[in-house]
């Protein structure tokens, strides 16, 4: 892995997870100038629909869509996600090559055990990263500044809102990426045929949470609710296990109508 300075580095336990918790704020940023990159610690291959093959190729389109200028996946273990010191190594390597000052990761506890098991697999690695005499083979030590987490299917205290009113389109054109997951709200002749001509066979004819039309309807929903919160249109919730830094409270007052 080459060298890549970043600013934002955003991980997720399968891909699709960063694009539905923080796919408007990476836009945002990425729009902003800012180099953002995204870590997909399995390939989803233990899941219901789409294989590990598709997947990946869907995660690359969903990274173009946000404007992410790196991509890497790791193989933690989808349905089982390992969050021993091997899998820490693997994603301290992922940090010091990336450098990254704000590491956006999965929720401290969810729905799917995948993703409290991200979170535990996250926090460690960033922590560790910074000792100098942890997997020296993998680098100089680097700390990230903070780590914040994005919401997935459960609520936390949330600790700020993002507004990604203006970068919206760019999520929702992440989310349609994933055909072989996410609902889409419009398909072509074509992708109805790629639906139905998956390469196994097993998965399209299958109904999960995430691909329901109820579901995708909630995607906005909840980013209505939490925009509405702080007097945006759209907006993403975010948890912070220590304390934010302000230098200008001014900063932090909402706009819109009073």
């Amino acid at each position: 892995m080459a060298m890549s300075k970043l600013d934002v580095l955003a991980i997720g336990a399968h891909p699709d997870d960063v694009e539905l918790g923080c796919g408007g704020t990476l836009a945002l940023l990425a729009a902003q100038g800012r180099r953002v990159g995204i870590v997909h610690l399995t390939r989803g291959e233990r899941g219901t629909r789409g294989t590990a093959a598709e997947r990946e190729d869907e995660a690359r389109r969903a990274a173009a869509a946000l404007g992410a200028v790196e991509l890497s996946f790791l193989d933690c273990g989808d349905g089982a996600l390992r969050t021993g010191e091997a899998e820490e190594d693997a994603l301290i390597g992922v940090l010091r090559t990336f450098r990254p000052d704000l590491v956006i990761g999965p929720t401290p506890h969810d729905r799917h055990p995948d993703h409290s098991r991200a979170h535990a697999l996250v926090e460690a690695a960033c922590f560790y990263s910074g000792l100098t005499n942890r997997a020296a083979d993998r680098g100089p030590a680097f700390r990230p500044a903070a780590v914040f987490s994005y919401m997935q299917h459960d609520e936390f205290p949330v600790k700020f809102i993002v507004d990604v009113t203006s970068s919206w389109a760019a999520k929702v054109a992440s989310l349609d990426a994933y055909r072989s997951q996410i609902f889409q709200e419009k398909k072509d002749t074509k992708d109805s045929k790629d639906q139905k001509d998956s390469k196994d066979g097993k998965d399209e004819e299958t109904v999960t949470k995430v691909s329901t039309p109820q579901f995708r309807l909630a995607i906005e929903g909840r980013a209505r609710h939490f925009g509405e919160m702080i007097n945006a249109e759209l907006g993403e919730p975010f948890w912070s296990r220590t304390p934010l830094a302000v230098r200008d409270l001014l900063m932090l007052l909402p706009g819109g109508v009073r």
